[in-house]
């Protein structure tokens, strides 16, 4: 985010779906407005856990 003057703010957004297919869904929508120039998207991860695993899954794009 940049405030008048020059200053720069990160932000970090985070996203709880109830699928995987919720989240990467969502992804597509956020990939697409940021190809149109009307969000500036630096990077995005899809995190799952499957339930009884002890490790999460991590899809970084």
């Amino acid at each position: 985010m940049n405030i008048k003057g020059g200053l720069n703010i990160a932000t970090l957004t985070v996203l709880k779906f109830n699928t995987p297919r919720g989240a990467e869904d969502a992804l597509a929508v956020v990939e697409d407005l940021s190809k149109r120039q009307l969000i500036t998207l630096q990077d995005a991860a899809i995190v799952s856990w499957p339930e009884g695993k002890k490790r999460s899954q991590r899809q970084a794009n």
